[in-house]
């Protein structure tokens, strides 16, 4: 099976080059992304590393409210729950009941309840988007509100860190010495000679 150009890290991810590689997916995702445009959440395309490649994922300024996950079919809708939002959401009466299920039958794994949720249908992506707005008014709790004002930049990758510069091959350089006291030879000077030799030294 040929390599999905997803999970390139040179490939960019417009939405041409989107199109065609979702196909009949492609729908799904529009969607999706106008859905989430109209909750002030807008895609911004991250390299997430070889094994899940390029992913939209959905923020309000360094919080990720969603992501959707594109090397699948059908589409798969991500949302992370920490402790916070989860006490919100296990008192949130405006879940829709799909929605409910999903987020109670997802096992927290480490910090974070990872609820995937299928947006092969109009039924699945209701049941996204609830919790999606569940997790919106969780956080508005906490002051954090979508707000107007220009998209983000659209591609972002990891920060691979400092570049390493390869080391050349062969012996490694030979350490500099440090340089020795240097050693005395004969009397010290503050001795005269005459007292040297009246005492048959020298």
């Amino acid at each position: 099976m040929a390599k999905s150009p997803l999970k390139d890290k040179d490939f960019i991810p417009e939405e041409e080059a989107l199109a065609k590689i979702l196909g009949n997916r492609w729908q799904r995702y529009k969607e999706t992304v106008d859905e989430l445009g109209t909750r002030k959440l807008h895609p911004e395309m991250y390299w997430y590393g070889p094994s899940s490649g390029w992913a939209p994922r959905f923020c309000i300024g360094e919080v990720t409210v969603c992501g959707i996950y594109l090397a699948q079919n059908p589409l798969m809708g991500l949302v992370g729950v920490g402790d916070k939002v989860g006490s919100s959401l296990d008192q949130d009466a405006l879940l829709t009941p799909r929605a409910r299920n999903l987020y109670e039958m997802t096992p927290k794994k480490g910090p974070l309840r990872w609820i995937e949720a299928q947006l092969a249908t109009r039924g699945d992506l209701e049941a996204f988007l609830s919790l999606v707005d569940g997790k919106l008014r969780a956080l508005a709790k906490a002051g954090v509100v979508p707000k107007d004002g220009p998209r983000p930049n659209i591609i972002h990758r990891k920060d691979p860190g400092p570049v390493k510069l390869p080391k050349k091959p062969g012996r490694k350089p030979a350490q500099t010495a440090k340089p020795e006291a240097s050693i005395q030879i004969g009397p010290p000077d503050f001795y005269p000679i005459e007292l040297i030799l009246s005492i048959g030294r020298g």
